[in-house]
């Protein structure tokens, strides 16, 4: 077997890696917000994101192995690889990959299994929610990243590690300001829709109060609700 067939052959499964690790990131965080944050949490909800957080896992093992070995076999053809910056910046990628993994693992998933029968968001502070949507942007965007490095063939050896670095953390913010901003406004909204269902409760059981007070004989003043008065004597003729 040739050098260049192991390359190909090693490149294949650094990019199986990064296919189940961005597609299960993906899937994960999508179940999470459309079965854990709009709807509330399920045994279906918990099942599918264990199920998707150890494929993201497989991933992220076959990436770091792989990853290994092409640096070895690229050493082998071109003794200064390892000179590249961007190979560096790949590798502090995958590095903080392997710690928002255990930070996703350690604070979300037991996050998703307390709150069955729940949404996420209930009873969830402004900084949690920021801290939540902090590790979703870092999966999302360092998932992608290496993606778009092994097309950028215009940096190697060029662009400083620094510089793709900045990159990478400035993407990081952006997304999750967008991210942050955007479940902000939905937690604020279940919010005022919670308080509106109570509200509505209140009444309903204040007029079934009345209805039954009435029915009694109670005296109702009729100078406080006229209106539910009339109401009330309607149902009980």
């Amino acid at each position: 077997m040739t050098t260049l067939t192991v390359l190909t052959i090693l490149r294949l499964i650094l990019l199986t890696g990064l296919i189940m690790g961005l597609g299960g990131a993906a899937l994960a965080d999508y179940t999470i917000f459309s079965q854990g944050v709009i709807r509330p949490v399920s045994d279906y909800t918990i099942t599918q994101t264990r199920l998707l957080s150890h494929i993201v896992s497989i991933g992220l093992c076959i990436l770091w192995v792989s990853g290994f070995a092409l640096i070895m076999v690229k050493l082998q053809l071109q003794p200064d690889f390892m000179q590249n910056p961007k190979v560096w910046a790949k590798i502090v990628v995958v590095v903080m990959l392997t710690i928002n993994g255990i930070l996703v693992h350690r604070y979300i998933l037991p996050l998703v299994i307390r709150g069955r029968g729940c949404r996420l968001f209930d009873g969830v502070t402004p900084r949690q929610i920021a801290g939540l949507t902090f590790l979703g942007s870092v999966s999302l965007v360092s998932w992608s990243l290496p993606f778009v490095l092994g097309k950028a063939s215009g940096l190697n050896f060029v662009t400083p590690m620094s510089s793709i670095l900045a990159a990478y953390v400035a993407f990081v913010l952006v997304v999750w300001l967008v991210l942050f901003s955007f479940m902000s406004c939905i937690r604020s909204i279940q919010q005022l829709a919670a308080k509106q269902s109570a509200e509505l409760d209140i009444s309903s059981k204040s007029w079934n109060e009345q209805i039954a007070a009435l029915r009694e004989g109670a005296v109702i003043d009729t100078r406080r609700e006229p209106g539910m008065v009339r109401d009330l004597l309607h149902l009980r003729h």
